[in-house]
């Protein structure tokens, strides 16, 4: 302890001696520090002085300049032509990802290439699906619809919602609801007054080559597969059906001459679906897949611009002893709006539904998408 506190009058005269130095150089050095500040006061001046020149006109100095966004990066628009300017260092609040709805559903395909939905929920015409793809979304976007279709028969009805979506023109997911109802004949069956059968339908499309308009010959040909589920067991079975759930799949040829104002589409289907599916699959005749044909012709008057008025064929499977079938026939109007909003009207003739004959009636539908 006493060796320590002889050391302190060393230890302070040492220090005393650092402080002068660090005066010293203060003193020698600070000229230099002075410049060094006046030029760096200089070289901000300037930059401050260039951004206000890159400014465009009615931007006050000194405010952050215009910018032009890119996706990951943001470029200074200059105001002076032929002059690069220097890009601001301040990013934008909300950078443009790119990303709009404009962008994801574009609408950029022509008026009534998206086809009409079909009461299997398909893009298509109203009893036959076409090698269309559902929607208005070019090849670099994606398209929707969703429509709702009314069928009055002689002794049913029905009703069906649905929606499809179409991924850049070449692909296409599809689901329908169909609500079939009895009525009062659904007594006289003995399945109970007013009985419904429900059906949901969900499908796939795909579009293999080939475009329903362009200036080519070359259809537009696209393969689909359809699953079906009925939730109807005790009474699917009761009158001869062998599933409850069954799958179509099919292949579509599309073509729209415009010169001709003509829509031509022919389809193969394999299918054991029973009314489409209404009755179940298969049966007590048969239960195997068979080849069944639709077909569809379609007039566009020039003098009535989104407008098509033809008609539509489809024959069907004779899978059960109890309800015989028949080829269904439809005439049909539809005009397009717009690319928004579809209506379509039809006097539809489908023969025999569970017994009873002659089941002709009006058909209704409304389609509204992007």
């Amino acid at each position: 302890m006493q060796r320590a506190i002889q050391c302190l009058p060393a230890l302070q005269q040492k220090a005393a001696a650092l402080i002068s130095k660090l005066k010293n150089w203060r003193e020698m050095f600070a000229p230099a520090l002075a410049a060094s500040a006046l030029v760096v006061c200089a070289q901000n001046a300037r930059a401050q002085t260039a951004s206000a020149a890159a400014s465009p006109a009615g931007t006050t100095p000194g405010s952050t300049p215009r910018v032009t966004l890119a996706p990951g990066t943001a470029q200074s628009t200059a105001s002076t032509g032929g002059t690069a300017q220097t890009p601001s260092a301040e990013a934008p609040d909300e950078p443009d990802t790119g990303l709009t709805f404009d962008k994801v559903f574009d609408g950029q395909r022509t008026l009534g290439t998206s086809g009409l939905s079909s009461l299997e929920g398909s893009s298509g015409g109203g009893i036959a699906s076409w090698a269309t793809i559902g929607g208005y979304g070019s090849k670099k976007s994606m398209g929707m619809a969703f429509h709702y279709s009314y069928v009055s028969l002689t002794n049913y009805t029905d009703q069906n919602v649905g929606a499809v979506m179409g991924f850049y023109d070449r692909v296409e997911i599809s689901y329908s609801h169909n609500f079939f109802r009895t009525g009062s004949t659904g007594r006289k069956l003995g399945i109970g007054h007013g009985y419904q059968f429900d059906l949901d339908t969900g499908g796939i499309k795909v579009r293999l080559f080939g475009h329903v308009l362009d200036k080519t010959l070359l259809p537009q040909v696209a393969v689909g597969a359809m699953y079906k589920h009925d939730g109807d067991a005790k009474v699917i079975h009761a009158v001869g059906s062998k599933h409850t759930d069954g799958a179509d799949v099919y292949i579509a040829v599309t073509k729209l001459f415009p010169k001709l104002g003509l829509l031509v589409d022919t389809t193969m289907r394999l299918t054991k679906g029973n009314q489409w599916g209404i009755l179940g699959f298969g049966g007590d005749r048969n239960d195997n897949y068979y080849p069944q044909f639709e077909g569809s012709l379609g007039y566009l008057p020039s003098f009535i611009p989104g407008l098509v008025v033809g008609v539509e064929y489809r024959t069907k499977p004779r899978n059960q002893n109890f309800t015989p079938e028949s080829n269904w026939f439809d005439v049909y109007a539809s005009y397009f709006v717009n690319k928004h909003l579809n209506i379509t009207a039809a006097y539809v003739s489908l023969g025999t539904i569970a017994t009873y004959r002659n089941q002709t009636g009006a058909y209704v539908s409304l389609q509204t998408g992007f």
